[in-house]
Formats: structure tokens, sequence, C-alpha cells
């Protein structure tokens, strides 16, 4: 059996895109959910319905040490996976990794590891990763950039996000606004769906 072939228990979902040379990892946040928006709401309110997007969730939200499924059982098992699948999709030239609270921590662990081109990280959140991720980002993967929203007015959101103050290709971003609701704050706004990357054609396609 190849990864690729692996049963996930549902909690890794691709939608392909042949004509679209862009990938989007999106991690939801605690108990697996997208600030309790479904996919299909999620992808068409923020325009990635075009893209290629695997949605990846840990419903436990315990770093993926327990992975997602029995046939992908710890947390590298699951980067594996990812890689993969990266590298199965011949027509996807450009990775990106967007996640809400837990999810934040994960999109900026697996885009680290996986030197994606951008980071979304939305009020990222869980202090017991916070040291692991923090070690890790130290070192320069020499490829990816990281925007992280978050409130200053949410403690545990301002400590989170500003470990990584001067880190490299780290951009800090405030919206007090929002609160920890980021991904559906910054959806509402509409400015979520205007810091995505615009759509790009897959050279292979018709």
């Amino acid at each position: 059996m190849s990864l690729l072939e692996a049963d996930t228990g549902g909690n890794i979902v691709n939608l392909v895109r042949p004509n679209c040379s862009q990938l989007f990892f999106v991690y939801a946040g605690a108990m697996g959910q997208v600030e309790g928006m479904n996919q299909m709401t999620f992808l068409q309110r923020s325009g990635l319905l075009r893209r290629n997007v695997t949605f990846v969730r840990d419903q436990d939200s315990r770093f993926f040490e327990n992975g997602v499924s029995a046939d992908l059982p710890d947390v590298d098992a699951v980067l594996d996976w990812h890689r993969d699948y990266v590298d199965s999709l011949d027509h996807v030239t450009e990775v990106y990794s967007l996640g809400n609270s837990f999810g934040g921590w994960a999109a900026l662990f697996f885009g680290y590891m996986l030197a994606v081109k951008k980071v979304l990280a939305l009020s990222p959140a869980g202090p017991t990763g916070l040291p692991l991720l923090a070690e890790l980002m130290k070192t320069d993967n020499g490829v990816t950039d990281y925007d992280i929203f978050y409130s200053r007015d949410i403690e545990t959101d301002k400590v989170f996000a500003e470990t990584f103050d001067g880190y490299a290709r780290v951009n800090l971003v405030t919206r007090e606004e929002h609160g920890h609701l980021m991904m559906r704050g910054l959806l509402n706004t509409g400015e979520l769906q205007e810091i995505l990357p615009e759509f790009a054609e897959a050279e292979t396609a018709a």
C-alpha cells in the first residue's frame, strides 16, 4: 500500500482542479472545524473553489501525534503523505498552506516542513505545540513566507504570534476587531479573498 492509498478516515479530503497550478492545504481548527463552516461554504466564500484544495484535520487537536487514521498513525506519516501528494500532482507548481486556530499551528508546521510558497496562519494557537514550532522556524527554510494574523486583545493569540517577531520571512498582521475568529472576520470583510494569490492556470490546461 502506498501512502496515497492510505485510509485517512475522512480527515484528509482532496479537491483536484487540473486547470489550476496552485494547491492549498487548508487546516481545520479545534474539533476539525473551519470556524463552524462546512468545506463547500468555505470554498465558495474564500474563492478557492476553482483551485486544488486539500482539507486536513486532526480531530483531537494533538499536533498530529496520533496521525489522522490507523494507516497514517503519527505526524511523520502525515507529513510523508503530504510530500507524496504534492509530488503526484504534475500540474501543480505553487503550494500554499492556510489554517485557523489550531489549524494555524498546522499551517505553519506543515508549511515550513514542506517549504510551501506562503503560509497564512489566522489566529494560530496551541501552546503545547509552540516550542517545537518556535525552534524549527529559527532556521529559515529559504523558501516560505509567513503571514500571521492575530488580535492583541486575545492574550494567548498575542503570545503565540509574537513569539515569531523578528523571524525570517514572518509578517505579523494585527486585526483587533476579529478577535480569535480571524478566518470568519477576514471572510466577512473580503480581506481573505484579497490576500489570496490570483488564480494561476496550469501550463497543461487546454
